[in-house]
């Protein structure tokens, strides 16, 4: 189980209640104070049963005060997310138009995506989540994961009172390892009923995963035994995204793990290593999930890779 609070630096001096207390709760916790993005926040994480482990990563609870207004920028990166809200509202902006935004209150699921998306913290953060492996969600959605491809979907229009009873019940839970346990059993319960994703795309994912140059989806049908009209359906329906867009987001973020926490990258080194013809396609493969130069990436990065904090 891992815990851990940040810190903004720049608004230190006029929210020290608020971090004398997120200091105490820390402790309560037996938690470790780390440095890291604009807020003051404990995150706690919990790894989930072995018969939800094929389909989730792991599950997640983050709450705190934030001392400021703190915009993040969220990248791509392979996962959706099931988030129970119980603290404030949530704001999610287009990254190229910051005016427009929705606010989502209860709770939601981040599908698969394909470029950033932007969100507003506001004072009083208390989520719970579920990190859902690539092709896990459809266990517990039963809808063809296409439907959610960069959307955010409130969870009351799949679930209905379901999931509001579910947050009911979190919002009374005494402490966050009641909260862990609500959401394993009622996960466990939605998997029972559902099918679980075909033969062929789990192989197909292993490869993909596996293969550092470009992915031929030719080699993968030919592989599996299977017309690549057939797996196109397959991935609309199991992860939302086709195989070859897939393949170039594992890429990407391959490039994101390789850097790490450098201070100073070989681009082109990167480049080759993680499976770019050259130094300009890895640019421009960056601009197209991120928005940003690999240049510009760096000095937004946080300790949180797919994390940017912006104006």
């Amino acid at each position: 189980m891992a815990v851990q609070m940040s810190i903004v630096n720049r608004a230190r001096q006029r929210s020290r209640p608020l971090l004398q207390r997120a200091l105490r709760d820390c402790c309560l916790t037996a938690g470790r104070a780390v440095r890291t993005l604009g807020f003051v926040l404990i995150h706690r994480i919990r790894p989930v049963s072995p018969a939800l482990a094929p389909h989730v990563e792991h599950l997640w609870v983050a709450r705190g005060y934030l001392p400021v207004r703190w915009r993040n920028m969220i990248l791509p990166d392979g996962a959706m997310e099931l988030i129970i809200n119980l603290g404030d509202p949530q704001n999610l902006r287009a990254l190229d138009n910051p005016a427009k935004h929705t606010i989502f209150r209860h709770s939601w699921i981040s599908g698969e995506r394909t470029a950033p998306i932007v969100i507003d913290e506001i004072s009083y953060v208390h989520l719970v989540g579920v990190r859902l492996r690539v092709g896990g969600a459809w266990p517990f959605l039963g809808i063809p994961l296409r439907e959610f491809t960069d959307h955010v979907v409130e969870l009351e229009t799949i679930f209905g009172r379901e999931i509001n009873d579910l947050r009911d019940q979190l919002g009374e839970a005494p402490d966050d390892d009641s909260r862990f346990d609500l959401v394993e059993a009622w996960l466990t319960q939605r998997a029972r009923s559902r099918t679980q994703p075909t033969r062929s795309v789990s192989y197909a994912l292993r490869i993909i995963h596996g293969e550092l140059d470009a992915v031929r989806i030719g080699k993968i049908v030919d592989t599996i035994g299977i017309s690549h009209k057939h797996l196109l359906r397959e991935f609309d329906r199991c992860v939302g995204l086709s195989p070859k867009l897939f393949a170039r987001l594992c890429a990407f973020q391959r490039v994101i793990r390789s850097v790490g926490h450098t201070a100073e990258v070989d681009w082109a080194d990167t480049a080759a290593t993680c499976g770019y013809h050259d130094q300009a396609h890895l640019i421009h493969e960056f601009r197209a999930f991120s928005g940003l130069t690999p240049a510009n990436y760096l000095t937004k990065r946080g300790p949180f890779l797919n994390y940017l904090e912006v104006e």
